[in-house]
């Protein structure tokens, strides 16, 4: 189970609280659960009840009758204000397809203030939590963390200028009654296109129609060819699938089926599906 989460069952009901730091967000299946759980906390802590939640963590949070929306409006809005891009034209895409981004060249002074990274980990928090789309151009610019130069600096305020335009965007999870409460994966990895010929891994994981975790980033080991890269990216999302059935049978939503997990290289699907290879 996660470290920040509690669950109580008793008889058919079920009561969870999640925490970060000293936030909380509390769900029951009834509002007489609720307020008892509510009455509980009181009784042993000093707690504000801000009522049904709006926003946590800069996570900004809207119900409708058909699902649930997260986004980071707010969030987005603040970090272009404070770089002065508050008014900036959009662009399509959080990186340009058209500028190869590379190392500080050797022997270059490169910005050696807190600026560039400072920046990166407020974006890197948006990418976590409600904005896959830009986890890649995250994690490829802070591996240039120790040294980035003016290039470097450009592409993250064109990931700004990326967000400026997907500032109203969000990741609805969808009301779906009649469905089995289920997820399914998707992996794809990038073979040998880092400059030290390691591959990226990438994978995204849905639930209720919409993704509820992802990961972008560098494969630990050099790979000797695209199938080998494949699979690591499918094994890494599998452990992710994993971690998952794990908390939904805690949650009280045990998986009666297989996970799907979604490849696209077919020799690397035949290595997960043959045991001999598994020795």
């Amino acid at each position: 189970m996660d470290p920040c989460t509690y669950i109580k069952r008793k008889n058919d009901e079920v009561t969870i609280i999640t925490i970060w730091v000293d936030d909380l967000l509390l769900f029951a299946g009834s509002n007489q659960i609720m307020n008892e759980m509510k009455n509980d906390l009181h009784s042993q802590w000093e707690v504000t009840d801000l009522g049904e939640p709006s926003k946590i963590i800069g996570i900004e949070i809207t119900r409708s009758d058909d699902g649930i929306m997260i986004s980071q409006k707010r969030s987005v809005e603040s970090i272009l204000m404070r770089q002065g891009l508050e008014e900036a034209n959009p662009v399509s895409t959080p990186l340009d397809p058209k500028v190869k981004i590379k190392p500080n060249p050797k022997g270059n002074e490169g910005d050696k203030s807190n600026t560039y990274a400072q920046l990166l980990g407020e974006l890197q928090f948006v990418a976590n939590a409600t904005c896959p789309d830009i986890t890649y151009a995250i994690n490829k610019l802070a591996s240039y963390t120790t040294n980035p130069d003016l290039k470097h600096q450009i592409a993250l305020k064109h990931i700004l200028r990326y967000l400026a335009g997907t500032k109203y965007y969000g990741i609805t999870y969808k009301y779906l009654p009649n469905s089995i409460l289920t997820f399914q994966g998707f992996t794809d990895a990038a073979f040998t296109n880092r400059e030290d010929m390691k591959s990226t891994t990438g994978y995204l994981i849905k639930a209720a129609d919409a993704a509820i975790t992802w990961k972008s980033g560098k494969q630990g080991v050099t790979m000797q060819s695209t199938t080998e890269a494949e699979f690591i990216t499918l094994w890494e999302g599998g452990q992710e699938a994993q971690w998952l059935r794990n908390l939904y049978q805690e949650l009280g939503y045990a998986q009666e089926k297989p996970t799907m997990i979604y490849c696209d290289n077919t020799s690397a699907v035949t290595i997960a599906k043959n045991p001999t290879y598994h020795k």
